[in-house]
């Protein structure tokens, strides 16, 4: 595996603008301790803070008086050791690597756990050398519960037809996060937690209809990716605009070419070859490439020129195949090669030009997919032969042979609900494609029922075709329905009809007739998005919180544009807002004397003032002086007291008319609070904390917890809310995998689990039950149903 000389160059110094002190930054930037390569390994322990893009040169140190820069709480405290296996526990076997590929398989468990190591490998090769192939078995080989923490692989995300947003979306699902747009995925991963994230098919990422996607996302989302100094990042991709993206950005990163011999075996290659069934294949000709073997086993008299390089060998061996092919499957192969595979034999036997018997013909003369009946042609050379010898591709064509195959309902219509995905990703993608406005853009039912990556890329293909985003395709985007958890129909339906809340009325009533029929247990009620645009912008995401004393009855809601007094019931903010200097809010609170504060993402709070707020006469004014820990990581309000969270896990819960405070005999949490809640309960005051554990705890000052958590998941809580309404104690809780949970006290089987595209900032609850979720681009005033 090679590797350049490192040259120590600062990850400050990675922005497009320059070395720090000559603009604003377009990467994260990271104060490191002294003596650490920038672009090697970096302990989690050695990273001193941050500061986002965007930030000018003075927020980027500790001394600065800027709340951007964030310091990292693990800062010289090494995380603690990985319990090591059993002395006599087996060690875990590696799952068999074939053709001949034991060297290069060897050289990426050694760059994994190789501290010395650049963050960057690329995977090299012509197409049909078994990069794909190479990085399967590795995330095979290291799953993230591995034994050994260098050999864990976190996520492998095939990229294949997919966007720069939803590959994004479907990277944080892998990871346990949620993010629609890169910076979103790029400030949750400022977590500190080590990852290894595999990247699968750049090469083929957005389809034929955006072949600019791939140096988009590498330029988008794995540059960017790069500047994380706790993840390790393994792409693969033939040479091209993409992959000099990454070498420009990462010059000191490993590269493994497959294409060089010394990383295939050749007698166990040999041995492999000998086992494909066609044409006996001569091992000297095709080594070092798998691909260039099958295609050989399928071409009658096939003897590449071994003294070729693999590519060419590959095009005079794709020309010596596409002449054998009789004319019957030359016709469906053409086809196959219009539709932008991969496919299924049944939906491809549907498009113009094939029938059963000729796709059944011509798939005898392809090399076997990676993936059992679905499709495409490879190696890449083949495929643009068999493209460029066809005729051009007649999309309105390919929609009607396609939508002919729907299902067909009692009165008439189509049955979407009944159609495969696939077949409605193509109709989707050929719509597109013929018409970037296409009308079938609009129509809801396709859009949630085909597979939602070929939705996003023809929005995609809308805006960059110079279309304004119709409504539906901005709540699309906001909804992020690119990941496996948004699966179900159903579930799309409600989240869309989230977004569409004020936004399109036909749209959203048509999405929440949709969920209702699905007994959808959640249903949103309003949403409140800045005038100016989506609140995730420069000024800084949103935040809300319940008024209380003076401004009790009325909701808190910061955004880009300020901090409103709103309506609880509609959103509707009561007048102009008071302008916010802190960018970044990580929680909001209502104080009982009038005003609110403000914890930003430095962990300081500040006092704000809300305009509108009733005047507090004298005798409203706290008696005695509250006590704010230097260290917070999380605020709630209430009637009468401020509760704090602190990073080792404590909560404190300080009563303002006395500035008593109380506190758990042990910390509730291991590692920092990150979430706080506070309602009235039983006489007295109940809290609610989430933390970094991924443990929810209620606590009531003066007794003892409850012996075990309330909620528990693998990921940490983002936000908690809690509140005494007509059906109950109602308590809402949010992880950063997005999930958001509503639960009354002691429903364990109702209630509502659900996804709303983001991971949510802030919950509060209303005394009607109204759920109010912020999410980064908006706030969202969510019901139970039921």
């Amino acid at each position: 595996m090679d590797s350049d000389n490192r040259t120590g160059v600062r990850l400050a110094d990675r922005a497009e603008d320059g070395a720090p002190g000559r603009g604003a930054s377009t990467v994260w930037q990271y104060l490191l301790d002294d003596g650490l390569d920038p672009a090697g390994r970096i302990p989690v322990h050695a990273v001193r803070g941050s500061t986002p893009p965007g930030s000018g040169p003075g927020d980027s140190g500790p001394g600065d008086s800027g709340s951007t820069y964030r310091p990292n709480p693990r800062h010289g405290r090494p995380l603690p050791p990985s319990p090591a296996a059993p002395a006599d526990a087996p060690a875990p076997g590696l799952p068999p690597l074939g053709a001949g590929r034991r060297p290069a398989g060897r050289a990426l468990l050694s760059w994994l756990e190789d501290g010395r190591a650049p963050r960057l490998c690329r995977i090299a090769g012509s197409s049909g050398s078994g990069r794909t192939h190479l990085l399967t078995w590795l995330a095979a080989a290291c799953p993230p519960d591995h034994p050994r923490p260098g050999r864990r692989v976190h996520a492998l995300l095939d990229v294949e037809g997919l966007t720069v947003r939803s590959a994004t979306a479907r990277l944080a699902d892998l990871l346990g996060l949620t993010a629609g747009e890169p910076a979103d995925l790029l400030e949750a991963l400022q977590d500190g937690v080590p990852r290894t994230v595999v990247v699968t098919d750049l090469d083929r990422a957005g389809g034929p209809r955006l072949p600019g996607t791939p140096e988009r996302l590498a330029r988008e989302l794995l540059v960017p990716l790069l500047s994380v100094p706790w993840l390790l990042l393994i792409v693969e991709a033939a040479h091209g605009p993409a992959i000099d993206a990454l070498a420009a950005a990462a010059p000191t990163g490993a590269v493994l070419d497959l294409d060089q011999p010394q990383w295939t075996d050749p007698a166990p290659y040999a041995a492999w070859c000998a086992g494909l069934t066609g044409h006996p294949v001569d091992p000297a000709a095709t080594h070092p490439s798998p691909g260039l073997a099958q295609l050989a086993a399928r071409t009658p008299g096939a003897t590449p020129d071994p003294a070729l390089p693999p590519a060419d060998r590959a095009a005079a061996l794709a020309a010596a195949w596409w002449r054998a092919v009789p004319a019957p499957e030359r016709a469906a192969l053409t086809a196959l090669a219009a539709a932008d595979g991969p496919l299924g034999t049944a939906l491809w036997a549907t498009l113009p030009g094939t029938d059963p018997a000729a796709v059944a013909a011509a798939a005898d003369l392809l090399p076997p997919p990676p993936i059992a009946d679905r499709w495409r042609l490879r190696p890449a050379a083949l495929a643009d032969l068999v493209a460029a010898d066809g005729p051009p591709v007649d999309h309105a064509a390919m929609m009607w042979a396609v939508a002919g195959g729907i299902p067909v309902r009692a009165d008439g219509g189509p049955d979407l609900a009944a159609s495969d995905p696939e077949r409605l990703a193509l109709l989707v993608r050929h719509a597109s494609a013929g018409d970037p406005g296409s009308p079938m853009l609009a129509e809801i039912d396709l859009l949630l029922h085909a597979e939602p990556a070929a939705v996003t890329a023809a929005f995609q293909y809308a805006e960059d075709a110079g279309l304004p985003p119709t409504p539906l395709a901005e709540a699309w985007r906001r909804a992020a329905p690119d990941r496996a958890a948004t699966a179900r129909p159903a579930d799309r339906a409600a989240v869309l009809h989230a977004h569409l809340t004020g936004r399109h009325d036909a749209a959203a009533a048509h999405c929440a007739d949709l969920a209702r029929q699905a007994d959808t247990r959640w249903r949103a009620v309003w949403q409140h998005a800045p005038a100016a645009g989506p609140c995730a912008t420069a000024a800084g995401p949103c935040a809300a919180a319940l008024g209380t004393g003076p401004l009790a009855g009325h909701l808190l809601l910061a955004d880009g544009a300020g901090l409103h007094l709103a309506d609880p019931a509609t959103g509707r903010p009561l007048g102009p807002p008071e302008p916010l200097v802190e960018p970044h809010p990580r929680a909001l609170a209502a104080t009982p004397f009038g005003g609110a504060l403000l914890l930003n993402a430095s962990g300081a709070l500040r006092p704000l003032t809300v305009r509108g707020a009733p005047a507090l006469p004298p005798a409203g004014a706290p008696a005695a002086p509250v006590a704010v820990p230097t260290a917070c990581t999380a605020v709630a309000g209430h009637e009468g007291v401020l509760v704090f969270g602190g990073p080792d896990g404590l909560v404190t819960c300080t009563g303002t008319a006395t500035g008593a405070a109380h506190r758990p005999e042990h910390p509730l949490h291991e590692g920092p609070v990150t979430a706080l809640a506070a309602a009235a309960a039983d006489g007295g005051t109940l809290v609610a904390s989430g933390g970094e554990d991924g443990r929810v705890w209620t606590w009531m000052p003066g007794r003892p917890p409850l012996p075990a958590p309330v909620d528990r998941r693998p990921w940490p809580v983002t936000a908690v809310g809690l509140a005494a309404t007509p059906g109950g104690l109602l308590l809402a809780a949010a992880w950063s995998d997005g999930l958001l949970r509503l639960r009354r006290w002691g429903e364990r089987h109702r209630g509502a689990d659900l996804r709303l595209g983001a991971a949510v900032r802030t919950l509060a609850v209303t005394p009607d039950g109204l759920v109010v979720a912020a999410l980064p681009g908006s706030v969202l005033a969510l019901t139970l149903v039921g």
